[in-house]
């Protein structure tokens, strides 16, 4: 067995790509990233919200982000399913950012080369992964590369597929599309120098109409990207029309962005891309990962397209870190990865199938209706939403049940059980002791930050609920107390802690 040139092959110089690339990089392993040739031409405007923030932190990007200047996201402005539009601001002044695609996607492959990551311009023109020959299954997995007519076979321990729909090891069987609805985006960069009055610069505008949906993201003031999302089959793309004439007669059927074009000029563009959702059957495998839109590409509508590469980037980096240096966790590494990039694909389902039934309510048109019924409650992730969980009846009863008692007496449910399960620390995955219950038979460490497991432990040692507090905090870490109080409760109420009434 040779040694390989690198210890992992990033395909793809999007967002995840360069993420990923950076982060391994920076963790002192031997990368080269593969960017295609005019990768990073005609890109979607795109908003990044502030949420993403904790992520591109934890990239090492965030920084880079805020200095260059990108236009702030603080909200949207929306005219869903009739012709009053709906301001949504973001709380406490939060803001994200409005991009424009190829200045991002560059900025991230700069930041990418300054950690060592080595950066081939190229196309790819095979992948060999070790059991796609009778050959020693020891043997490395490696990557054919064209460059300028110069042909390259590269090894590597491991390959990172993050060549977004491309999908160059994902399009061998690995995915599913989740819908036979396709949709196609058509976007133009507008401009008007006197800007665009009457809309919030800082707001993203989306609006339903009858056959599709559309939205605008302004990268500068005077500059204001514009996409259309349609069904080709019921659209004259599909007879043939150009691209040009299908954009403006789509456009022009989207009534709330009528002023806002009145005056400007179309001038770039209009260009398409393939916006079908898509999941894969598996994102994992011994010797590769599906990154980012690469495993799994979500409906535009959600807004969290960007936020989600990164994401993904970060939990893979951290994946094959993890096998890099202890190899013997590669499998759980690799499942855990698997198992939640599956998680983070059906969840993100669940708002744009939302959106998807308002708009049919208000408008039976085909569009809308091949798209309202695309969520499945049996795909749906176990783990608990926090904001559910705070209207949820009996975690209010279990609060202020634990309000009402002078003390408490608290002890293990008799239907609990406490095994280890991969989990992320730091750097790495790890196995750490998780929570089982009938309600979370995948298991359940963390809370809103709180240690569900330490807090088991604890709970039956003290009569007294602030002395509990006390005790957690000592033991584990500083969380906000309404936290506590809230995953007590829940605790409580799913029955990994019973009231002891003797």
């Amino acid at each position: 067995m040779t040694a390989p040139d690198y210890d992992a092959i990033v395909i793809g110089a999007g967002p995840a790509g360069c993420a990923v690339a950076r982060l391994l990089a920076a963790w002192r392993h031997r990368v080269l990233l593969v960017d295609r040739p005019g990768g990073q031409s005609r890109l979607l405007a795109e908003s990044i919200p502030p949420s993403a923030q904790k992520v591109l932190a934890a990239l090492g990007t965030l920084q880079a982000i805020e200095d260059t200047g990108f236009m702030p996201w603080r909200g949207n402005t929306v005219w869903w399913g009739d012709d009053s539009p709906r301001i949504e601001t973001f709380p406490l002044a939060a803001a994200g950012y409005q991009v424009d695609r190829a200045r991002f996607d560059a900025l991230l492959r700069r930041l990418a080369e300054q950690s060592g990551a080595e950066v081939r311009t190229g196309l790819v023109r095979d992948v060999q992964l070790a059991g796609d020959t009778d050959a020693d299954e020891r043997a490395r997995p490696s990557v054919t590369i064209e460059t300028r007519g110069e042909t390259t076979h590269t090894a590597a321990r491991f390959i990172l597929d993050c060549s977004g729909r491309t999908g160059t090891i994902a399009r061998r069987g690995l995915r599913h599309v989740d819908s036979p609805a396709r949709t196609v985006a058509l976007a133009g960069r507008w401009t008007d120098e006197r800007g665009f009055g009457g809309f919030d610069s800082t707001h993203t505008l989306v609006a339903s109409y009858a056959d599709g949906w559309a939205w605008s993201v302004a990268t500068s003031p005077s500059e204001r990207h514009v996409t259309v999302m349609v069904d080709p089959e019921r659209t004259d793309l599909a007879r043939g029309e150009s691209a040009l004439e299908v954009y403006r007669t789509e456009v022009g059927k989207v009534r709330a962005f009528a002023s806002l074009i009145a005056a400007a000029r179309l001038s770039d563009g209009p260009w398409g891309a393939d916006a079908s959702p898509y999941t894969a059957r598996e994102y994992s495998g011994r010797d590769f990962l599906l990154v980012g839109d690469a495993g799994s590409f979500i409906d535009p509508l959600s807004s969290f397209g960007v936020k989600k590469a990164l994401a993904s980037a970060w939990l893979a980096a951290v994946a094959t870190h993890t096998a890099l240096t202890s190899p013997a966790m590669r499998d759980e590494a690799f499942g855990f990865f698997d198992r939640r990039e599956r998680e983070l694909a059906a969840s993100a389902t669940r708002p744009s199938a939302r959106f998807a039934a308002d708009a049919a309510a208000g408008t039976p048109h085909p569009f809308w209706l091949a798209r309202a019924n695309e969520i499945k409650d049996d795909e749906l992730d176990d783990a608990p939403d926090p904001a559910v969980l705070a209207n949820d009846l009996d975690v209010l009863a279990a609060f202020e049940d634990l309000r009402r008692r002078p003390d408490v007496r608290l002890s293990r449910g008799l239907d609990v059980r406490v095994a280890p399960r991969a989990a992320v620390r730091g750097r790495e995955i790890v196995m750490d002791d998780h929570l089982f219950l009938p309600a979370w038979p995948g298991g359940l460490r963390y809370l809103r930050s709180v240690d569900l497991v330490g807090l088991t432990e604890l709970a039956p040692h003290h009569r007294d609920v602030g002395d509990l507090y006390a005790a957690f905090v000592q033991a584990h870490r500083d969380v906000a107390l309404p936290d506590f109080l809230g995953a007590l409760s829940v605790l409580i109420a799913r029955g990994a802690l019973v009231h002891d009434e003797k």
